[in-house]
């Protein structure tokens, strides 16, 4: 599938947006919200090969069927099931490192602030 550096990126990516919004989250599972906002900010939803309807049936077809959320091991199996169909053409290997560097992107620009409301 992808190298360990790759599989770091994933993990961090997906801790990310595993707590996007939810001050409670604890990072370790993945709402369909966020799910469908990560694919949408890393370009895997292209509205022509993926979209948001594909993001939501493969989030569907990888959880538990009485959860609401994945692990990181259903994300990995759901981006395993999106590469084929957003990069057609491309081998597993090309369609990895496209997940890579999009995902990296938001890796390296997403930090954690405290922001004061009042």
């Amino acid at each position: 599938m992808a190298e360990s550096g790759d599989m770091e990126q994933l993990l961090m990516a997906f801790r990310k947006f595993a707590v996007h919004g939810d001050m409670k989250a604890t990072g370790k599972e993945l709402n369909g919200k966020n799910w469908a906002k990560l694919c949408k900010d890393c370009q895997i939803i292209d509205g022509k090969n993926v979209t948001s309807t594909d993001v939501d049936i493969v989030f569907s077809k990888v959880k538990q069927k009485t959860s609401r959320v994945i692990t990181y091991e259903e994300f990995q199996r759901a981006l395993e099931e999106l590469a084929p169909k957003r990069f057609k053409g491309q081998s597993k290997q090309e369609s990895w490192s496209r997940f890579r560097d999009g995902l990296s992107c938001i890796s390296q620009s997403w930090e954690y602030k405290t922001v004061s409301l009042a």
